[in-house]
């Protein structure tokens, strides 16, 4: 009997302590690499990129209000004069329903201008949605943490 609520208790932490993961659908995963390219692009920004992966009908809002169409966010991107030393995307989960999706991450940032590094860290939301076959970003909403 011992040996028996030893080996219950011993299954039952493992149980609890492993982590649970759960297996992306196709959709999930096309998104996630949608999103994926986009950090690419705005790392490394890319005007090619963006035209690719954001829709022409975008609502681009940043953490300090402002709101940008597709033509004026890829403008502003492009003229800044901040170079870009890493960016990351974490704690993103993604949701998926049928044509649209919705993605929430943290966005981390470090950039570099005039000998001057800023730290980056807000939260995002984005709206993804399937125009003919193809993820584009059509809503982004980011935040102050």
């Amino acid at each position: 009997m011992r040996t028996f609520m030893f080996s219950l208790l011993t299954l039952v932490t493992f149980a609890f302590a492993a982590p649970v993961t759960f297996a992306q659908s196709a959709d999930e995963a096309a998104v996630a690499k949608a999103v994926e390219l986009l950090r690419l692009a705005m790392f490394a920004r890319d005007p090619k990129g963006y035209a690719a992966l954001i829709s022409e009908n975008v609502s681009y809002g940043h953490s300090a209000g402002r709101i940008e169409n597709k033509q004026e966010f890829i403008k502003a991107s492009l003229a800044n004069p901040s170079v870009m030393k890493s960016l990351t995307f974490t704690d993103q989960t993604i949701q998926v329903d049928g044509t649209h999706a919705i993605v929430r991450n943290t966005y981390n940032g470090v950039s570099e201008r005039d000998g001057k590094t800023t730290n980056t860290k807000i939260g995002v939301l984005m709206v993804w949605a399937n125009e003919g076959g193809t993820w584009r970003l059509y809503a982004r909403q980011a935040f102050r943490l």
